[in-house]
Parts: C-alpha cells; sequence; structure tokens
C-alpha cells in the first residue's frame, strides 16, 4: 500500500510560507524595510510602481552583506539576527524569523545588490519564483537594493485576491508610515509611479515626525504623554479630549519600536476614554511601550504584528491609568462650562443643526414650561397646552408610531425625548432620530441624482496623511457626486469647496476626516456602489442633533413628525434603535400595579 503522507516539496512549501508573510506588497514592503533597520540604515527610499504589483524597490545605506551571507540570506530560516534559544527570548530587531526574504523570492522575481560598508565590490543576487538564479559581482554603494517585481505572478489566485491600486497603495504608505512613526530618526522617501508622495527628513521629535506623516491638524489635537511604571515605561501622544474620528485607523501601538496590534492596549485606550466619546466616535493615538524584550512575546505571527505580554493586566492598567491622567490635565487647563457634564465637551464642535425646526424668531423666550423638568427652557408659542398657550395641532396632524399619535412632553438631560401616546410613553433618542431623518434625505437625492452642494464662502484646505492621499484622489468623483466637492491643491493638501446643503452646518475638515477612514477599512471608488450608504450615514451624523442639546416642544414635536416620515424610522443608519415603546401595561409592572 502506498504512503498516505508525503513530504512536500521545497518549492510548495515556500508557497505556503509566503501565503503567512506575504499577505499583500504592503507585506513585503514592511518585511525589506525592517532588514533595513536592523542593518542600521539611517535612510530608507521606496521606490513603487503600480502600487507594488509591477515593482518594489526598497534601497538603504546599512551595513550591506558579503558574498555569502547574500546568497544565504534567501533560505528558509536564515538569518544573523538570533543564533540560540536565548536569543529568542530577549528579541531586540525587527526581524529575526529568517522568513521574510525567502517567502518573497517564492512568490516574485527579485534582484539584489549590496555592499560592505568599507568599500570591496558588491554583489548581485537574482532569484525567479523561489529559483536561484545569477549571483555575480556588480559595482554597489554600500547599503542593499532589493528589487520585487512581478508580485503573485505565479500565485495568479493571490493576485485576484488584491484590492484597486488605490488601496493597495494605502496599505503601503500606512506600512511605511508606521516605521516612520517608530524611527524618526530615519529618513524615509517614497515614490508612486516616479512621482515623489512624501519625504520625510530625520525629525527631532515625536510631534515633528506626527507633523510629517498625519499633518497639522490632528498633530494640534494630540497632546505628550509619559508614564512609567516599573518595568515598562510609556510615552507618546493622545488625542485631546474634545477631539474623535469616525474609526480606530488613527490609533497606532509600538512596543519596542514594533508597531503592534494588541487587544488590551486598546481596551486599556477606550476605558481611559470612557466618559468622553459617543458611541462610534474613536480617540486618536500614538503610543510607545518600552520594556525587556523577555517580557513580550513577538513570536506570536509570522506578520510579526501580533504581541503578547507576560504581565498583560498590568500594561492594560498602565495604559488606561496614564491616558486618564494625561486627559485630565488637558481638561483642567481647558476653560469650559463646568455645568455641562463631561461628554459634553466633545459636542460643542457642530453649529445649530436646527435650523428647520426653529420658529421664525429662532430664540426661544425664558419661561419656564410647567411639564418640563430641570432647568429647561422654552418657547411658549410651542409650549404643550395649558391655560396661557394655544391649542396644539389636530391629533390627526401629529407624528404616529404604530398607528398611535405620540405626544412630546419633555427631555431627559437635554438628550431623549419624552412622548406620550394612547397606550403609553416612547423615549426617543433626539440624536439616532435626526440622523435617520438626514440619512434618507440624502439617500433620495442621490437617488434623484440631485445631492445638492452647497458652495463654502471661503473654501477649506486639508491636508490628509501619505496613505489617504491616493485614496481621496481616486474617490474624489464619487464624492463630487454625494456634494461634496475638492481638489488637489499640491502635494497632500485639498481644498473642499463645497458641501451637501443638508450640511452646511457640519465641520467640513471633521466630516472629511471621517469619510476617508471609512475609505481606509472598506477601500475607495471601485466599491463605492457599496461604500455609499456608509459614507452617507457619516455624512447624516456630523450635522444631526446632538446629545445635551435643549429643543423646544415644537421642535421635538417636529422631529417626531420628520421622523415617521422615513422609509425606516427605528433605527439609526448605524443599526442604533431611534424609539424605545412602553405600553401603560409595562409602566404599571414596573410599579407592582399588575
Amino acid at each position: 500500500m502506498s504512503s498516505v503522507i508525503k513530504i512536500l516539496p521545497d518549492n510548495l512549501i515556500n508557497k505556503i510560507a509566503a501565503g503567512e508573510v506575504v499577505e499583500r506588497p504592503s507585506s513585503v514592503v514592511k518585511e525589506l524595510i525592517e532588514n533595513a533597520l536592523d542593518a542600521g540604515a539611517v535612510e530608507v527610499l521606496v521606490d513603487i510602481e503600480q502600487a507594488g504589483k509591477r515593482l518594489i524597490r526598497i534601497s538603504d545605506n546599512g551595513a550591506g552583506m558579503a558574498r555569502e551571507d547574500a546568497r544565504l540570506a534567501f533560505e528558509r530560516h536564515a538569518t544573523s539576527k538570533i543564533s540560540s534559544e536565548a536569543d529568542l527570548e530577549a528579541i531586540r530587531t525587527m526581524g529575526f524569523r529568517g522568513e521574510a526574504l525567502s517567502s518573497i523570492a517564492a512568490v516574485s522575481r527579485v534582484r539584489m545588490i549590496t555592499a560592505r560598508r568599507g568599500g570591496g565590490e558588491g554583489t548581485l543576487v537574482e532569484i525567479d519564483g523561489g529559483t536561484l538564479g545569477n549571483i555575480t559581482a556588480a559595482p554597489a554603494s554600500p547599503g542593499t537594493s532589493i528589487e520585487v517585481s512581478h508580485l503573485f505572478f505565479n500565485t495568479p489566485a493571490r493576485l485576484k485576491f488584491l484590492k484597486s491600486p488605490a488601496t493597495e497603495f494605502s496599505h503601503i504608505s500606512a506600512a511605511l508610515s508606521h516605521q516612520a512613526m517608530a524611527h524618526p530618526a530615519v529618513r524615509f522617501k517614497l515614490t508612486h509611479n516616479k512621482k515623489t508622495v512624501f519625504d520625510l527628513l530625520a525629525a527631532e521629535s515625536l510631534r515633528e515626525r506626527a507633523r510629517q506623516v498625519f499633518g497639522e491638524e490632528l498633530t494640534e489635537n494630540l497632546i505628550e504623554l509619559s508614564a512609567q511604571r516599573e518595568p515598562v515605561h510609556l510615552s507618546g501622544l493622545i488625542g485631546k479630549p474634545n477631539y474623535s474620528r469616525g474609526d480606530k485607523t488613527c490609533q497606532e501601538f509600538y512596543v519596542n519600536g514594533r508597531f503592534v496590534r494588541n487587544p488590551s492596549l486598546s481596551h486599556g485606550l477606550y476605558q481611559a476614554y470612557a466618559d468622553l466619546l459617543m458611541r462610534d466616535r474613536h480617540p486618536a493615538a500614538i503610543l510607545f511601550l518600552d520594556l525587556d524584550p523577555a517580557l513580550v512575546d513577538v513570536n506570536v505571527h509570522p506578520a510579526k504584528t501580533e504581541v503578547r505580554f507576560r504581565n498583560q493586566s498590568q500594561i492594560h492598567d498602565l495604559v488606561r491609568d496614564a491616558v486618564r491622567e494625561a486627559l485630565s490635565r488637558s481638561r483642567s487647563s481647558v476653560s469650559r462650562d463646568r455645568s455641562l457634564p463631561p461628554a459634553a465637551v466633545t459636542m460643542d464642535a457642530v453649529a445649530d443643526p436646527l435650523a428647520p425646526y426653529v420658529g421664525s424668531s429662532g430664540k426661544p423666550n425664558e419661561t419656564v414650561h410647567p411639564h418640563s423638568y430641570g432647568r429647561r427652557r422654552t418657547d411658549q408659542s410651542a409650549a404643550l397646552p395649558h391655560e396661557h398657550a394655544p391649542e396644539r395641532s389636530a391629533p390627526e396632524q401629529l407624528p404616529a408610531f404604530l398607528g398611535e399619535v405620540l405626544v412630546p412632553l419633555a427631555q431627559v438631560h437635554d438628550s431623549f425625548i419624552v412622548a406620550q401616546s394612547s397606550s403609553g410613553m416612547a423615549l426617543i433618542d433626539q440624536h439616532a432620530a435626526h440622523e435617520r431623518i438626514l440619512f434618507e434625505q440624502l439617500q433620495d437625492q442621490h437617488a434623484r441624482g440631485t445631492v445638492p452642494a452647497q458652495n463654502l464662502l471661503i473654501p477649506l484646505q486639508i491636508e490628509v496623511g501619505p496613505a489617504e492621499q491616493e485614496l481621496l484622489a481616486e474617490a474624489a468623483l464619487d464624492l463630487e457626486k454625494l456634494g461634496l466637492v475638492m481638489e488637489p491643491f499640491g502635494g497632500r493638501t485639498f481644498i473642499i469647496k463645497a458641501v451637501p446643503a443638508l450640511l452646511i452646518k457640519a465641520d467640513p475638515r471633521k466630516l472629511l476626516n471621517d469619510i476617508l477612514d471609512e475609505l481606509k477599512v472598506h477601500g475607495s471608488s471601485n466599491r463605492m456602489d457599496v461604500l455609499r450608504n456608509e459614507v452617507l450615514s457619516v455624512m447624516a451624523c456630523h450635522p444631526a442633533v446632538k446629545v445635551h442639546r435643549h429643543l423646544t416642544v415644537r421642535e421635538m414635536d417636529d422631529l417626531i413628525r420628520d421622523l415617521f416620515v422615513c422609509r425606516m424610522p427605528h433605527s439609526c443608519p448605524h443599526g442604533r434603535p431611534t424609539i424605545v415603546r412602553f405600553s401603560m401595561d409595562e409602566i404599571r409592572k414596573m410599579f407592582k400595579r399588575i
């Protein structure tokens, strides 16, 4: 009987390993830059063609290699960075597994030229799909230059899974940005299709490097953090209490100079911001942990982006406590209305979105309504019926919920509307309700091909990061169809010229930042049909009335009226309920009356 179990051939083993290490072109960029940094490079030049499908070239001025080392470097599990089990327990280099070069060479055509510092001839190594070709002497400057061309040419199935050029290049830019943030003293230059995308000179501080990578707007909203809890040191930059993003793409964690993902670090960050952020808003943070390498396991995944800590809870608590303390210091130094609850500080950047719901004067009187709670002021003419107010509209003109008329009575903490029906009561989330209204209005306008755009009196400039630049350029025409009109203004700067008319009260910069976060997560214009509702939901969220916003009874009444002419009035675009209903029987049960 023939054997069922077989030893795999080397070429198949290498392709399987490549599937773990080389997920996309950005994986190649990451691995090769790590090698350059481990070689002591202080200048790394990255040239990309066709988003890495055609060519990736990484050139550095590091230590370089001798001829024999250059040949061995492409063998599986060949490395200069560890030699014993003890080394594996205290890894201080970026790479160490000895899989990167062999995996990359297995699914591409590679040409490497390298030379040692101190003179001597260089070495040229050529590999085609894992098969070693020429190894010859060649003139070369000190350092190493590796060209990776025709990535995945011999694994067409992998090639089909690549996204659009803009999406793949955004991943490359992000990978390089991560390395640049971790090594501010190193110069990084990136070109794409012969065009310089950025040239980051060596920076003297983390804030300066953050400004180079992320631009002025984000950097000005970051505060510095430094904390020590032996044997761990935490430092970095975190978003101010009133600054948030639409996604997690502005959160970066580094452990001993390595960009990593770790749920415990992320959870500690969110706990620190617990009372400062609305749901679906996310903090910005660039955090660095430095600790004894023996206390962290970086050998969890071939891509080396996941880590495990020996004392996970200690690291989690350090992040939470240090960020919370830094936020507390920042908030105490900013004058604000102390009568507002802490979360209200995140709401003050959005102008009044309730113009359609305000009466002709636009200003409520100082009369206190007898049916309201707390320090609530209402427009006398919009008050509930009592001896000094005119009769309310006829019942058939009021909004209906499940066939019943809803009569707004008051607000709870200026955030939730209390409404009465014939069979009980309802609580309405004013922000979620207004989101649903605006979302469907935008949907309807887009379906008609007539999203009205309002030109800005003064066009706004916004500088985006390198990972966002091409995504935004590719998506610009599709965003224009949604009423957001912009154009390039040189480099990484764009000008916002117009916004959808429904969103004229929103902050265009924050709106565009949140749309960019969606593009980075979901892809760009080749998927805009799928992405459109996500973008529209982001648009609807910005001008929607916020929590801690006082409404008059008339405004509440009109908001409910508009909500229940929507197609899907019972949830906001993000899936949260807009209304919760309590029947009289449920209320009686709460008070043990039945």
